[in-house]
């Protein structure tokens, strides 16, 4: 299939505590890179060859503000440029690597693989919630051989969860409502349902210390916010007006067209402080990824993406048509400006 992620889009390359003196290697957007930082704390990353001989750069050493090639000691600036040379004395004219731009935005070191002057332009979408005061966070991360187009449009459904995820919902819904609202922007997308009360299930109980005999309402949201980036909200609401919030920022990085990159941060405006929280809500998100992520790679190994989005759609899918149709735009742009779509 041809590539279907924009390339002119900020995509998350790793965790700000991932990037450090080690070089760290990974694959991007179909592009080898390795991100370094530098002694002042600087975050660079390089296309993953050396200029020389093409020797991947991950096992190199990071020397003050400079990375030195492991193979023979190539020496690199932070603009890519090759400043030093062992075992001579003057350096080849012109000779340096790739620079991709980044951005450090904790928790998140963001980078663009498409024009460097577009990137100057452009800001990574908003993460809510991780920093915010009254919210505690913690994070996990897994790939998924699956095109990312059928992450983010399995993120936006949700209409499977009372099969799918049959213990997470409480047992009184046998199916999802339809979308109470759907809206739309330029770029992002954002559906809103209302659940019938209900009774808490184990989860919310545990986590929440819920009361198990009280019905409770429920609003679930989701959120295509970029390519890079799907927003996912869960409110429970007491009898006594308070809303107790668990929320999941999924960054939806392609790895390649066949394989994807998810890193997800869940955070919860309740039961601040409580270890045991924690770590019932962490039980319950792996479960729930996991048998997401073995859904998804059925499929794709089965149909792949072409097949998966010719398939007859229901009222359910509407947000993901919204979707393709944002995604199909920012591609066509590209196709049409080729000279800003990529920085070969």
């Amino acid at each position: 299939m041809t590539a279907n992620y924009p390339r002119n889009c900020w995509y998350v390359a790793a965790t700000v505590d991932e990037v450090t003196s080690t070089p760290l290697g990974r694959r991007l957007v179909a592009e080898d890179v390795v991100l370094w930082r530098s002694q002042s704390g600087r975050v660079t990353a390089f296309e993953n060859r050396c200029a020389h001989r093409a020797f991947p750069l991950t096992p190199s050493l990071v020397d003050g503000e400079q990375l030195v090639c492991g193979y023979h000691g190539c020496t690199y600036d932070q603009d890519g440029l090759c400043t030093h040379i062992p075992s001579q004395d003057r350096v080849p004219t012109g000779m340096r690597v790739r620079v991709f731009p980044v951005l450090e935005d904790p928790p998140f070191v963001w980078i663009w693989s498409g024009s460097p002057r577009a990137a100057a332009i452009s800001r990574p979408p908003a993460v809510p919630w991780v920093r915010e005061a009254g919210w505690e966070s913690f994070r996990t991360a897994w790939d998924v051989a699956a095109n990312y187009l059928m992450v983010h449009e399995h993120y936006l459904d949700f209409s499977y969860a009372p099969i799918l995820h049959a213990a997470d919902i409480p047992a009184s819904i046998r199916s999802m409502p339809a979308f109470s609202e759907v809206e739309v922007t330029e770029t992002t997308v954002t559906y809103t349902r209302v659940l019938p009360p209900a009774r808490p299930t184990d989860w919310e109980a545990e986590a929440g210390g819920l009361p198990r005999d009280v019905d409770y309402r429920r609003t679930e949201e989701g959120t295509f916010a970029s390519p890079a980036l799907h927003l996912q909200r869960w409110d429970v609401e007491t009898p006594a007006g308070e809303t107790l919030t668990t929320t999941r920022v999924h960054a939806i990085t392609p790895i390649d067209d066949t394989s994807t990159r998810v890193v997800m941060v869940s955070s919860r405006n309740y039961a601040l402080g409580r270890p045991a929280s924690t770590e019932r809500l962490k039980a319950f998100l792996a479960g729930v990824a996991t048998r997401d992520t073995a859904v998804l790679e059925m499929a794709a190994r089965h149909s792949g993406y072409d097949r998966w989005r010719d398939g007859v759609e229901f009222q359910a899918d509407l947000a993901s048509l919204r979707l393709r149709r944002i995604v199909d735009d920012l591609l066509g742009q590209e196709a049409r400006s080729p000279h800003i779509a990529s920085a070969r």
